[in-house]
């Protein structure tokens, strides 16, 4: 899908907010740059919003007027001798004239015909959509109101598994810190491609030894621990399915012989909890084989937390040059975080929201962030993004070829966008964060701390850093975001 056009009549800070998106463009990343109160973050809030309640049926949120298009896929034109392939695409406007106001849609196709409305919400019908495959939304920290927000959709999910429809697709998917574990788990399922390349550039993750899955007894319990608890549907075959695999008795003398040949443990205790350890990797591959994809897995994992079973995944790991055991690191379950998303939940005609998906990266990672987005773009899905942010290493290599680059300011578009992809630390600092609105001497410290950072010199940054903080504050925003980043640098230092 691509967005055409946003405008909100009055939502919090947004009032008359217009914004135009370059579509019929390969420009699927927007990114949104704007200091903390900025309104970058409600724009993001307001479009999950908007089809939200088009999809639960419910009135308008706000005034607001939504376009944008989705891609259908192939159509052939002409004779079997001289037939062209043309991508076929539908034109949909929602709106609202306010507050409460019935919603409006207005579907127009590639020919310019009116689509029948009652046809909107059926989504795959005859391999047709109207609204997006799926949304994604990832936020820095928590956030109530999406959180809220997701609730309906993952019971229409978790509804549809328990009844053994597994053909149902995904409206919303809002992460957590407790779908951590699921993706981790998801994408060492992996056994070709590139995900197993990105585990081990990314985390030094070279496999797993074991994983352990903790299920609790969920407050709807109908039945006993050993039919855990009444679960039905796809779910309870899944868990049947490990149950019949647990290994023989013979081959459980030890961890260390299980781990071996590869096998599955099941373990209780009392009537509220229930340990399954899948060890080995090889085991990992053979449930996804039997699962047939990864998404499946995914799927299955993630209703497991929505329906209050899940209490938490943990990981033996395999890592180079590093104990096991050893944690990963916050920038590195963010980065693994954020391509798992990318990766398990994109779709033909997906959209990503995403909130400083930044905030805990190291310097280099934010570097590399949208690079990555933009290698996940191909001709086979048409994936939109939309990504605040206030890091000036993440936009530059954020190209112009794919990205979209807005600064906004107290609720408001500004206009004229620098340029940015290449451009040096300091002078994207002053020409779009919006540094050049502090005194002389100011920017220039700033300047300099960031360039000492993006070149990698931690003493001098750590002085620059210090110096600043004496002068304005541990508090400000920039200097708490160069902060975490020398943090970054000084971890990866003491690993050489």
């Amino acid at each position: 899908m691509q967005l055409k056009r946003l405008y909100i009549k009055d939502y919090k800070i947004l009032r008359d907010f217009s914004i135009k998106f370059p579509s019929d463009s390969e420009q699927f990343i927007c990114v949104l740059i704007g200091a903390n109160g900025s309104g970058k973050s409600i724009i993001l809030e307001s479009i999950a919003r908007i089809f939200s309640d088009v999809l639960l049926n419910n009135t308008g949120p706000f005034g607001f007027e939504l376009e944008y298009s989705v891609r259908h896929g192939q159509s052939r034109y002409g004779t079997n001798t001289t037939s062209t392939f043309h991508n076929s695409y539908s034109s949909i406007k929602l709106s609202a004239t306010d507050k409460g106001e019935p919603i409006q849609i207005q579907i127009v196709d590639r020919n310019g015909k009116t689509v029948n409305k009652n046809n909107f919400l059926e989504k795959g019908k005859k391999g047709y959509s109207y609204l997006p495959d799926n949304i994604v939304i990832y936020y820095s920290g928590l956030s109530e109101i999406m959180l809220k927000l997701v609730e309906p959709h993952n019971e229409k999910i978790s509804t549809s598994y328990r009844k053994n429809n597994t053909q149902i697709e995904r409206d919303f998917f809002y992460f957590q810190p407790e779908h951590f574990g699921i993706i981790l788990t998801c994408l060492l399922s992996f056994e070709y491609g590139d995900i197993p390349v990105f585990l081990k550039e990314k985390a030094k993750i070279d496999g797993v030894q074991s994983i352990k899955i903790r299920l609790k007894k969920p407050l709807w319990a109908s039945d006993s621990i050993e039919n855990f608890w009444g679960i039905k549907g796809a779910i309870r075959n899944f868990l049947d399915y490990l149950k019949e695999n647990v290994g023989k008795v013979d081959d459980m003398k030890s961890f260390g012989s299980a781990r071996k040949i590869g096998n599955i443990l099941l373990e209780t205790s009392r009537e509220d909890m229930i340990s399954i350890s899948i060890i080995s990797q090889e085991k990992l591959f053979e449930i996804r084989n039997h699962l047939i994809e990864e998404k499946r897995l995914f799927e299955i994992l993630n209703i497991l937390l929505t329906d209050g079973l899940l209490k938490d995944i943990s990981f033996v790991l395999k890592r180079e040059g590093e104990n096991n055991n050893s944690e990963l690191s916050e920038g590195e379950q963010q980065a693994i975080s954020i391509r798992g998303l990318t990766e398990l939940l994109s779709e033909k005609n997906s959209l990503f929201l995403f909130d400083q998906p930044d905030a805990y990266l190291h310097p280099k990672w934010q570097q590399q962030l949208v690079t990555d987005i933009e290698n996940t773009i191909n001709s086979n899905s048409e994936n939109s993004f939309i990504i605040a942010t206030h890091s000036p290493q993440l936009l530059s290599n954020a190209t112009s070829k794919y990205n979209f680059v807005k600064i906004i300011e107290d609720g408001e578009l500004i206009e004229r966008t620098p340029r940015y992809y290449g451009r040096t630390i300091d002078s994207i600092l002053y020409e779009l964060m919006g540094v050049e609105e502090r005194n002389k001497l100011v920017r220039d410290k700033i300047s300099s701390l960031f360039t000492h950072i993006a070149e990698e010199e931690i003493k001098n940054a750590e002085e620059s850093l210090k110096g600043l903080q004496n002068l304005i504050g541990e508090d400000d925003p920039e200097l708490k975001s160069a902060e975490i980043e020398i943090s970054y640098l000084k971890e990866e230092e003491s690993k050489l």
